[in-house]
């Protein structure tokens, strides 16, 4: 299973920054080969991208299901492949540095399955954490205001 996790400091209030993490149709744009997504819940999205697997370019549908939220920090989802057999989890996570700062965090754990599972889960080893690191990079520029 192909894993990661990163962190930014983000300058804002902790209900800005919190709202849009919880405003799935905000940061589903920031997503590295964003193609579109779908709101089809409050607890459930449709994201589509172009993932670049190395040997082949496609677009792949993933539905997110929200699976928890707790304290109003941490936001937990489950990832289910709708195009391919590739599933995971994750969440975002922010914790208070001082009044006007936050660290945000993001995890993503995902891993393929099926007769092409040999071939696209090394892919995924370096995917992730690269989709990983700019998405949440993203995230915080666009919590804080800064030009993304």
């Amino acid at each position: 299973m192909a894993s990661s996790v990163h962190s930014v400091e983000v300058q804002t209030s902790e209900q800005e920054l919190w709202s849009f993490i919880r405003e799935k149709g905000d940061w589903a744009t920031l997503i590295p080969g964003y193609l579109h997504h779908e709101l089809v819940s409050n607890e459930e999205m449709i994201w589509v991208f172009k993932g670049d697997f190395g040997f082949i370019q496609k677009a792949v549908k993933l539905q997110l299901n929200e699976v928890s939220v707790e304290d109003n920090a941490k936001l937990t989802f489950k990832l289910e492949g709708l195009s391919d057999n590739i599933n995971g989890s994750g969440y975002f996570e922010m914790e208070a540095v001082n009044e006007s700062t936050f660290k945000l965090t993001g995890n993503l754990d995902m891993s393929a399955g099926g007769f092409l599972a040999g071939m696209i889960n090394p892919v995924l080893e370096k995917f992730v954490p690269e989709t990983v690191e700019q998405l949440v990079g993203a995230m915080g520029k666009f919590a804080s205001k800064e030009t993304v």
